[in-house]
């Protein structure tokens, strides 16, 4: 996993996009492989935010042949960074639960806030820091769903559909994994108690 997103970074071409992606990887290295990338819901388990991004990043590397009007470098770099507040908001691997942050700010709060930190801190200013904010901003596409924002730029709302896509995949298969052929899951929270 730390290859293939290692892989995707060198893949950007845009130097100040690469930069922050880079810092973020390096700032949480140790976490960010280690963490899941939810309480219960999907990717509930260790490394499960790197596995979540890989996917999502294989997903949007095939999206980009299609659409080669995608501006890949803030798609990308939106898929590593759009779950990466979960380090803040999620106490750890195991056990996991919600901080006191994670429950009164939430993860893409917190990662939005510390985009614009980073971005200070390697003295990049301009669109593409508030663009990359939106990106991640508007991830979850609506007010009930988290995001303050809707997607207003193609990249936000693609970022947005990959991440249902590979989320909703992750509930199906998991649930799926405990069940009988012939039978029915248990109702799944994640897909509207279907």
């Amino acid at each position: 996993m730390r290859e293939y997103i290692t892989a995707a970074i060198f893949e950007m071409n845009n130097p100040n996009i690469q930069r922050i992606v880079r810092a973020f990887i390096k700032k949480y290295e140790n976490d960010f492989f280690m963490c899941p990338a939810a309480s219960k819901h999907h990717h509930a388990y260790v490394s499960g935010l790197a596995y979540h991004i890989v996917t999502m990043l294989k997903i949007a590397k095939s999206l980009c042949d299609i659409y080669p009007q995608l501006n890949k470098d803030l798609l990308y770099a939106g898929i590593i960074l759009h779950d990466i507040g979960k380090l803040h908001e999620l106490s750890g691997p195991v056990s996991t639960s919600y901080t006191l942050e994670g429950t009164l700010l939430g993860h893409i709060s917190l990662m939005v806030a510390e985009i614009k930190e980073i971005a200070d801190e390697l003295n990049i200013t301009g669109e593409e820091v508030i663009v990359l904010q939106h990106i991640v901003l508007a991830h979850h596409s609506k007010p009930e769903w988290g995001s303050p924002k809707q997607p207003l730029v193609r990249e936000a709302e693609m970022l947005h559909m990959i991440d249902l896509i590979d989320a909703k995949m992750n509930m199906l298969e998991r649930a799926l994994e405990n069940t009988k052929p012939g039978e029915f899951t248990e109702r799944i929270f994640g897909l509207d108690n279907r």
